[in-house]
């Protein structure tokens, strides 16, 4: 999978969850750091890592 950087609003389709939710387990700390780039409003979030961390939150279920 090609790694791209997406904003937060993107995450939620990504993922299929709610805005809520998803700031809800960011405040928690459960979810991946963002990257902070200089000149960016927004922080951005690694596909890459987002998609590890579903994997790891499907290996919780087991």
């Amino acid at each position: 999978m090609e790694d791209k950087l997406i904003q937060k609003k993107e995450i939620l389709h990504y993922i299929g969850i709610g805005e809520s939710k998803l700031d809800e387990i960011i405040k928690k700390g459960n979810f991946i750091k963002p990257i902070l780039i200089n000149g960016f409003a927004y922080p951005l979030y690694s596909t890459s890592e987002i998609k590890d961390w579903i994997e790891r939150q499907k290996q919780k279920r087991k």
